[in-house]
């Protein structure tokens, strides 16, 4: 019987390569953890509305997930103008577990035309600050 050396060494490689992917990857959603402490990591850092109707409430939910090894916790998050509220998780999060911050906007009294509204976000993540933006055109 000839054994094909090159044959039998792709099939290793392969299975070498399945065996990582695997391993790297998680069933139950959780993210693979990266970092030594707690670390936030977002899909998306901002959102456009578009079009928003005068006299409307608009929300965006900034999903992020903690990619550290220990638990993230958000000690302030806050918007930088009373027409849009957020909403986030006051517990912590732990290690490969998502959550979100929701971003709801109010056009009640906002004059129409272009807004543009960031979140300020604060963790005890390895990179401690970053900033949400959501912004849109408010329609006459």
């Amino acid at each position: 019987m000839k054994v094909n050396m090159k044959k039998i060494a792709f099939t290793l490689c392969l299975s070498l390569l399945l065996v990582a992917l695997m391993a790297s990857c998680s069933c139950d959603g959780k993210v693979k953890v990266t970092e030594d402490k707690a670390e936030i990591k977002f899909d998306t850092l901002s959102h456009d509305f578009g079009q928003v109707p005068k006299d409307s409430t608009v929300s965006y939910e900034f999903v992020f997930h903690n990619i550290g090894a220990t638990p993230l916790r958000l000690t302030e998050v806050m918007s930088s103008c009373g027409c849009t509220l957020v909403d986030y998780p006051h517990g912590s999060v732990d290690p490969g577990e998502r959550a979100s911050i929701k971003a709801v906007y109010d056009s009640h009294n906002r004059p129409a035309g272009h807004f543009q509204k960031s979140i300020r976000v604060v963790s005890n993540a390895k990179t401690g600050f970053l900033r949400l933006s959501i912004s849109g055109d408010v329609e006459e």
